[in-house]
């Protein structure tokens, strides 16, 4: 039995390990071009650059608390419940789970879209008076929200399998279609018809959909080229288990709770510094509203779009921890699960610490390179590089933490 124990703990390091590298490359990768896209992009912008990135920065942390919204760490919950299921031998169970999880997300992104369409006049503040300009910046990301809910759901299916690669894949797809057709839009609209830079920001958040369709195309190619190892998988099933669609949905809902909770809270924190600085600033300071969204930019998004490519890290490891360990709690393996959490723990220390030290270190020159000399841009990456360690470990737990508040409340 030991023996045995050993040979499993061994199998889920190594999937853990085949896991994490394929969500690493797709997680870095992704960041990488979101990253690297900034140097011509913020160029093409010209002395609009910050006030383009501000923006940008304040209909994302719109358009990400609808996206938890419209998924409602339903993703997250699908990849457990089917990792939970194929571990009883019941794959019928898990594709069901998919099926109607498809259906559900689909209506949460229709009723998430109309709502943040419709409802950006209202939510287009910085915090002091409406922005014209943001509420068409802000309408552009609601198409994105139609899909995204669908290509999130899609990317959870495949986890569950312990499958990382389709979701690696599809994530850098998806970010190289986005950033194309941002930086195409942005040199057309900009350098070449000398346009306005707001129709600029529209088509850059536009990219966001077009870059979904893209990575849902591509994952609905993996389903075909498995459908025949998973139509077997499901044939040779144990079909003991018979769970209504009522408790299915109840299963999704009860599953994506600890997730809701763990994903809202840094963008909770984003949105309070989204509408109160500006009126803040206002009150310390004499300057117009353009340059006070100059340095809402430059404390809110620039630095932040950098040390998000080694937070990344920290999000991979948990997407690859999540099913695993759904899997060991199923089988009642205690012992892997141990193994699996000290796994997760060592490999970030192993890489996020010295990540997070080195760019604190050369600081000044990724600044530079991405953003042009700005010693107080610099100063704030600085800083920003260390609390990337907090932020990382929190990614990294939250897949522990989920799986353990699930545990608990079931006793």
């Amino acid at each position: 039995m030991e023996e045995e124990n050993n040979l499993n703990s061994k199998d889920t390091q190594n999937t853990f390990l085949k896991g994490s590298a394929w969500m690493t490359f797709g997680s870095i990768a992704s960041r990488i071009l979101g990253a690297l896209y900034i140097i011509p992009w913020y160029a093409w912008m010209g002395q609009y650059g910050n006030i383009a990135n501000a923006l940008t920065a304040r209909s994302y942390n719109i358009y990400t608390i609808f996206i938890l919204i419209s998924t409602a760490g339903i993703p997250g919950a699908i990849a457990k419940q089917v990792a939970k299921y194929n571990a009883l031998n019941e794959y019928g169970i898990g594709r069901k789970l998919f099926h109607k999880g498809l259906i559900l997300m689909t209506f949460l992104g229709i009723v998430s879209a109309a709502v943040m369409y419709f409802a950006s006049p209202l939510l287009a503040s910085n915090g002091s008076q409406s922005d014209p300009r943001q509420i068409a910046v802000m309408r552009s990301l609601s198409y994105a929200i139609l899909i995204i809910p669908i290509l999130s759901i899609m990317r959870g299916y495949f986890q569950g399998y312990a499958d990382m690669m389709p979701s690696a894949m599809s994530q850098f797809v998806e970010q190289f279609a986005r950033v194309v057709w941002m930086l195409l839009t942005a040199f057309v609209i900009m350098q070449m018809q000398h346009g306005s830079y707001v129709h600029a920001v529209i088509q850059s958040n536009l990219a966001a959909a077009i870059g979904a369709a893209f990575g849902i195309g591509l994952l609905v190619w993996f389903l075909f080229s498995r459908r025949k190892r998973l139509d077997y998988l499901v044939a040779h099933s144990n079909n003991r288990l018979r769970v209504s669609t009522t408790d299915l949905f109840a299963e999704i809902i009860e599953q994506a709770i600890p997730f809701i909770i763990i994903d809202s809270g840094i963008t909770l924190f984003s949105l309070v510094d989204q509408y109160t600085f500006h009126p803040m600033i206002a009150s310390l300071v004499h300057a117009s509203s353009d340059t006070i969204e100059d340095w809402y930019a430059l404390f809110g998004l620039n630095a932040n779009k950098l040390i998000m490519i080694i937070v990344s890290l920290a999000s991979a490891m948990a997407v690859t921890a999540i099913p695993l360990l759904s899997a060991a709690h199923t089988r009642g393996d205690f012992r892997s699960i141990s193994h699996q959490i000290a796994n997760t723990m060592d490999l970030f220390l192993f890489v996020m610490i010295p990540a997070a030290f080195g760019m604190a270190a050369i600081s000044k020159p990724i600044y530079t390179v991405f953003y042009g000399p700005d010693p107080l841009g610099s100063d704030v990456l600085y800083l920003s590089a260390f609390t990337a360690i907090s932020l990382g470990f929190v990614h990294s737990a939250d897949g522990n933490f989920a799986r353990f508040v699930r545990k608990w409340s079931s006793n």
